[in-house]
């Protein structure tokens, strides 16, 4: 007998009449295992439709005990209440005949079945309200289930109830459980999403009816419930994006108000809140109404029930008072500073997530679109609260706080970078091998490239087009240069470009479809999402100028102090102050971060940009001149080379006078005859002092001169005539001075004067005229006037001819070119000097181009007839010639000079 399913009908007799003992035992023990198996199915079978009776049997267990005393109680007062109506009543007792007694007891009977029918059904009842999310209903059937308890207990007794009705206390405890269901389910349906005004007002009449919740605390509740749904989305891990769980939280708060107003708020059409009108409902509502809802026979309910159980009203007890408006006021303040806080907390802490501008920008867009209820501007008045926008209150200025958090760790990240990358250049600069010197640019200026000068130039339309390199080389900008500025541009662009969109970026319209409400607003229709430009804007200005400030501190502390921590001193002096002049120039963002606008290229006047920029070009012309202080050095080194190392105290004339310039002067005696005479007079500065230029000039060609700002190269230039005008200071009054060095002197301190001492500079311009008068007074009188028209003469042309090498030196070249005017060596046919001197470049891919000469070649010129006072007040007319003792005048001559004939016009003429 292995078949399980035949031991129920086994006949017990005739199973120990056929079986053996063990067999039996087998028997029995398959018998165990069968009913062991239908425990655990039927406790599977409970616990997957009572899951939550299952979670609550502790508490039940509990409450036994309590209930247990509880109706002890009870039928100890009924049974006191029964002997005292024995006592009072025993004169007035009838027997009644033992027929009516038996038909009582059969009423009484039949009512309690049909009552205990009713609390086995209405659990069932009860999980299909919870279920479509009618908590009143759940609540009414758990009122008329206990009304139905208590109403079994008062017709029966406990103590009859429990011996003979034992199921009535075991259903109770059952339907007992749902008041913490019901509760629960309210509490959690309130803290949903999306949550409607009816199913809210549903879960808060719900509780009336359940805890008694007078109409203040329903309504604390209710936002003590909103605020921990609004704390679950931003707090709690949650699959959804910083942008979702934002938008989320607003619309929350948003649909709050709304809740509020519907629940609790008398409308201006004076109709009462939703929780107000359902409790009203109800009030008057008896309990034969709510059990003939449920699958009971009317007849059944009119015979067999008591008319106490049947015409009561459960619900009677549930009045709800209106809230008043202070208190309401008083509890939306409480809550409004409540969701500052949380904001000014919990939801930074959210947004420090993002960390770029765009992320920021998304979670505007995305928030603003929360459409808000069409009667927005009512619910405040009927409310009798100024209107509060929460977005624009407590979440848009968090947002601006963190763009602004975000350009100051965006902008400290591209500094850092920066620094990083200067670094990195001043290390490979103290290199000796490095190819690329900073503090030599010739490498670099003098380099033909096919790409200095674009394909198309007309491609380059705004700002410093850093392809062209030959613009590049014309300001002096390296290629390491450009590629450190290029790259904190690149950084800048970035973040400019998010800013530009989130600040102007309202053109950008959601699009509406035919489906949906024209007249739906939300967030964005109600305020200005731009209100923070210029807040932005202006902090943007603060941080950039904070980082310009620090990279100049970073500059002067690390790379150009005394002992730079990076690089050497001379090298990283001339690249720090070369990238100070370059930055504002070739980063245009930067530019934009004090000039941002919508339009793009339009350039707006701010006076925090020029105030930067003439900060940055003050602390390179600061740079600039530390270089020109350390440049002194080297200034004296050539002096000591060429100039103080020349033997003018013996005499050396050979290493001071290089060619003179031979001058016949024809004269007419007392006779009328006419005398010629030669004298030589210097033509060009002394060879010391060309060399002496030469170097200096030859040391600032390293550094690009012109592109290092005038009043630095003016101090040089000032220095240099102050240490020349020493020297031959100290010459002019050495006494074994000779006449013919005096020529050369006086020739040189002119030169010298003319060609590097602008005529406002006072100081030198009178330091010059005392060291011409004392070397005057070294020449005797009547040849200092034979010779002096000559020498001036000749210093002109000595300027002229070496304004293209020694350019650099001039401070001032427009003041030169009106002091010079014509030049006399032409005779009657001069032409003015408008444009300096140039030399016609050299072309590699041109071999057939000739070079030229600088200057026009010399050739015989007419005699120029001037009047020499002497002793004898003779007349004398010079006649002026070009004479060298070299053959260089032979070669010119026979060459270009044959050239220039032949185009019978001056090569280098201004006509």
């Amino acid at each position: 007998m292995s078949n399980k399913s035949e031991y129920i009908d086994m006949d017990i007799n005739k199973l120990f009449e056929d079986n053996y003992i063990k067999d039996i035992e087998k028997i029995q023990k398959n018998i165990q295992v069968d009913s062991d198996w239908k425990k655990v199915e039927l406790r599977t079978l409970v616990g997957e439709r009572y899951r939550d009776l299952i979670k609550a049997a502790d508490t039940i267990a509990e409450m036994k005990v309590t209930s247990e005393n509880v109706i002890k109680r009870i039928t100890n007062i009924e049974d006191t209440f029964k002997d005292l109506e024995k006592k009072y009543s025993i004169g007035f007792k009838i027997d009644l005949p033992d027929k009516h007694n038996d038909k009582i007891k059969k009423n009484i009977s039949d009512a309690v079945v049909v009552q205990i029918k009713i609390l086995m059904d209405i659990p069932e009842f009860i999980w299909s309200a919870i279920d479509d999310n009618n908590f009143l209903r759940a609540s009414q059937l758990f009122i008329l289930a206990q009304h139905v308890n208590y109403s079994v207990i008062f017709e029966v007794g406990q103590s009859i109830l429990t011996q003979k009705y034992p199921l009535v206390s075991k259903q109770w405890c059952i339907i007992n459980n749902f008041r913490n269901i019901i509760s629960e389910e309210c509490h959690r349906t309130l803290q949903s999403l999306d949550l409607s005004a009816d199913v809210a007002a549903n879960c808060l009449a719900s509780l009336v009816l359940m805890e008694k919740t007078s109409s203040k605390n329903l309504l604390e509740k209710l936002i003590q419930l909103r605020s921990k749904a609004v704390e679950s989305i931003i707090k709690n891990e949650n699959p959804h994006s910083v942008r979702h769980r934002i938008k989320l939280s607003v619309k929350l708060l948003t649909d709050t108000i709304s809740l509020v107003h519907s629940c609790f708020i008398k409308t201006s059409n004076h109709e009462n809140g939703l929780v107000d009108q359902y409790i009203k409902t109800i009030c008057d509502q008896e309990a034969s109404k709510m059990l003939s809802q449920l699958d009971l026979n009317n007849h059944l309910i009119d015979k067999y029930l008591p008319s106490v159980t049947k015409n009561h009203k459960p619900f009677a007890k549930g009045e709800f008072t209106e809230i008043s408006t202070s208190e309401i006021h008083e509890i939306l303040k409480n809550w409004f500073n409540w969701i500052k806080n949380f904001a000014n907390n919990e939801i930074t802490k959210l947004l420090n997530l993002v960390t770029s501008v765009k992320g920021i920008f998304n979670i505007r867009e995305e928030s603003i679109l929360v459409n808000l209820p069409e009667n927005w501007n009512n619910i405040w008045i009927d409310l009798s609260i100024t209107q509060i926008n929460f977005w624009t209150e407590y979440y848009h200025p968090l947002l601006t706080n963190r763009v602004k958090e975000i350009i100051k760790i965006r902008w400290n990240d591209s500094l850092i970078n920066l620094k990083e990358q200067i670094i990195d250049l001043l290390l490979k600069f103290n290199n000796e091998k490095f190819d690329y010197p900073e503090h030599d640019l010739r490498w670099f200026i003098w380099k033909d490239s096919p790409s200095d000068i674009p394909q198309k130039l007309s491609k380059n339309t705004g700002g410093i087009d850093v392809k062209r390199s030959l613009l590049m080389k014309a300001r002096g900008y390296s290629p390491n240069l450009v590629s450190l500025c290029k790259n904190i541009d690149t950084n800048l662009h970035t973040l400019l470009l998010d800013l530009e969109e989130y600040l102007y970026d309202n053109e950008n319209v959601t699009t509406i479809t035919i489906t949906e409400d024209l007249l739906k607003i939300n967030l964005s229709s109600v305020f200005d999402k731009f209100n923070d430009r210029s807040l932005i804007q202006e902090e943007l200005q603060i941080i950039s100028e904070l980082m310009i400030d620090e990279l100049i501190k970073f500059i002067n502390d690390n790379c150009i102090n005394n002992y730079p921590n990076y690089g050497k001193l001379n090298i990283n002096i001339i690249f720090m102050a070369r990238f100070l002049q370059a930055l504002t120039t070739l980063s245009p963002n930067l530019n934009k971060c004090f000039t941002l606008s919508k339009i793009s290229g339009l350039t707006i006047t701010n006076i925090k940009w020029q105030n930067v920029c003439d900060k940055i070009k003050d602390e390179s012309i600061k740079i600039w001149s530390i270089y020109a202080k350390n440049y002194r050095n080297n200034i004296n080194d050539y002096l000591n080379k060429y100039l103080l190392n020349d033997n003018i105290y013996g005499l050396n004339i050979s290493n001071i006078i290089n060619e003179w310039e031979k001058v016949i002067i024809e004269e007419e005696a007392e006779e009328g005859k006419r005398i010629k005479s030669e004298i030589y007079v210097p033509y060009q500065p002394s060879v010391s002092l060309d060399k002496f230029l030469s170097e200096i000039t030859k040391e600032l060609n390293k550094i690009i001169p012109h592109t290092v700002p005038k009043k630095v190269l003016h101090e040089i230039i000032e220095y240099i005539v102050q240490e020349l005008f020493k020297y031959y200071d100290k010459v002019t009054k050495n006494d074994n001075l000779r006449e013919k060095q005096a020529f050369q002197i006086l020739l040189d301190i002119k030169y010298v004067t003319l060609l590097m001492v602008p005529r406002e500079n006072k100081i030198l311009v009178d330091k010059s005229q005392e060291i011409v008068n004392n070397v005057l007074a070294k020449i005797d009188p009547f040849d200092s006037d034979v010779f002096y028209p000559f020498i001036h003469a000749n210093v002109k042309k000595s300027v002229q001819r070496s304004m293209l090498i020694f350019g650099n030196l001039v401070p001032q070249m427009e003041q030169l070119h009106s002091v010079l005017g014509a030049r006399s060596e032409l005779g009657d046919n001069t032409k003015s000097i408008t444009d300096p001197p140039g030399v016609l470049a050299l072309c590699n891919g041109a071999p057939w181009f000739p070079p030229l000469a600088v200057t026009v070649p010399s050739r015989n010129l007419p005699l120029i007839p001037v009047t020499i006072p002497d002793k004898t007040q003779r007349k004398k007319t010079p006649v002026k010639e070009h004479k060298r003792n070299d053959s260089t005048g032979a070669t010119i001559k026979s060459g270009a000079a044959a050239f220039f004939g032949a185009m019978s016009t001056d090569w280098f003429g201004t006509s």
